[in-house]
């Protein structure tokens, strides 16, 4: 189905009153929100399933006050479902990675309205002035204006013979992805700020002025403590942005989250959040011995008392969503159509 045509069903049905059906059909399950950074300049455009703009998400949360729907917070929602409590029209509004972003351009929003919401912080990157690697690599080929680049000099053996290499889409691509797998595995953070600095030059791109927007930086320690103000839960994510399912890096994982950041905390960090959405049921007795209470996912879905604690669906929000698609999957009429093809 195109977008055109999708759009068009949703306008339809909406107008028909099948949202409104879906949503008192579904009432008693809980919707799980998902988003990740929020727009300073133009992330959103390289990234849009990142990315979403600050005028979007207000929006979004307009809607939610407008219609009706009790936000409420993950460890609530945790409650009621364990405990088998029925509430209508309940929402969790979750938040992953950490980007300095969520600080300055969501939490104002989310205080507005007095929504709780849970941020799920990963540790690798906190508290570092760089952003994280690979979306600066993706940034920088995605701003870069230069036609030719002499990729040789950063010193990568498999673009060893990009002497005078043109910045075509394709290429731009091929290159990225050579830099982001050498640049991943270095020991040390330091090493791959060279590299960005290094490439910064050849792409005539500002590596420093990019670091001093923080674009694709994770909060510090003294922006971690202004999360408290704004009612923002912190809980896990892993240290490094991964999880293998091998059962003792999987705890190491989670351990090495909760060094890092719970001693910063009011409360330990019991609530978990697979990165890159990426889970296996061979996941939970790592996440159980580790007193983890529940974990999402970024599948597409609701929960109520049925749903596995450790693999809660959710609705994923971004630049790419638009409004009635956002109200369709909110609404649970996605999530009837979803039963009925299965």
């Amino acid at each position: 189905m195109s977008p055109l045509v999708k759009k068009s069903v949703f306008i339809t049905s909406k107008y028909l009153g099948l949202f409104a059906i879906s949503r008192w059909l579904l009432r008693n399950k809980v919707r799980v929100l998902c988003y990740h950074a929020f727009t300073t300049i133009d992330e959103h455009l390289n990234v849009p399933g990142l990315f979403i703009e600050p005028e979007v998400f207000a929006h979004r949360m307009n809607y939610l006050k407008r219609k009706g729907y009790q936000v409420i917070g993950l460890d609530e929602a945790y409650q009621n479902v364990s405990k088998g409590i029925k509430a209508n029209n309940r929402v969790v509004i979750t938040i992953d990675d950490g980007f300095v972003s969520v600080l300055k351009k969501a939490a104002p929003i989310l205080k507005q309205h007095e929504f709780p919401s849970t941020l799920y912080l990963t540790s690798y990157f906190f508290d570092r002035d760089c952003p994280v690697f690979t979306l600066a690599v993706g940034y920088m080929f995605w701003k870069t204006e230069v036609p030719r680049a002499d990729f040789s000099q950063l010193g990568i053996p498999a673009l060893s013979e990009h002497k005078d290499c043109a910045l075509n889409p394709e290429n731009k691509n091929k290159i990225a992805i050579a830099v982001k797998e050498f640049g991943q595995p270095l020991k040390g953070n330091e090493k791959r700020v060279e590299l960005l600095e290094k490439l910064g030059e050849l792409l005539q791109v500002d590596y420093q002025q990019l670091n001093k927007d923080r674009l694709f930086n994770i909060v510090n320690k003294q922006e971690l403590a202004e999360f408290k103000q704004f009612g923002i839960d912190i809980q896990l994510h892993t240290h490094r942005h991964t999880f293998p399912v091998d059962h003792e890096i999987a705890k190491k994982e989670i351990r090495d989250n909760k060094e890092v950041i719970n001693p910063l905390l009011d409360k330990p960090m019991t609530h978990f959040c697979y990165p890159s959405g990426v889970w296996s049921e061979r996941h939970w007795d790592a996440l159980s011995e580790e007193e983890v209470l529940t974990a999402t996912t970024c599948q597409i879905g609701l929960v109520d008392e049925k749903t596995p604690l450790f693999a809660w669906p959710r609705i994923l929000d971004s630049s790419r969503v638009s409004q009635i698609e956002f109200e369709a999957e909110v609404s649970g009429f996605n999530e009837i159509l979803r039963m009925i093809r299965s």
